[in-house]
């Protein structure tokens, strides 16, 4: 089940079945969690599955939405994926790599 330029993407959308419900939904709260302790604003959604990361009193509005999904090209092993783009960010095992892309990405610029 991919997403943007994984293989199914389009087709498939953003619901997830009960299986990966089950494994995304700790993966997605680890990562709020760590998110959280760098003073992140992560907001948890269900429908679909999903954490919305902004930066407190950033003035751009910049946010990122991020989804844990099967990645098809890796075997199907579940990732977080960058909603809007379908751009992997991290295998879902490596949280506080995520959570480091996640920061720089939402880092304003110099």
């Amino acid at each position: 089940m991919g997403q943007g330029n994984e293989p199914g993407g389009a087709a498939m959308g953003n619901r997830l079945d009960g299986i990966e419900q089950r494994h995304a939904r700790p993966r997605l709260t680890e990562l709020k969690a760590v998110l959280e302790g760098h003073r992140f604003s992560v907001d948890f959604e269900t429908d679909p599955l999903r954490i919305v990361v902004t930066r407190p009193g950033d003035r751009t509005g910049a946010r990122q939405t991020v989804t844990c999904k099967p990645r098809v090209t890796d075997q199907d092993r579940m990732w977080f994926f960058d909603e809007a783009n379908g751009e992997p960010i991290a295998e879902d095992t490596h949280i506080v790599d995520a959570a480091v892309i996640i920061a720089g990405n939402l880092s304003p610029a110099p």
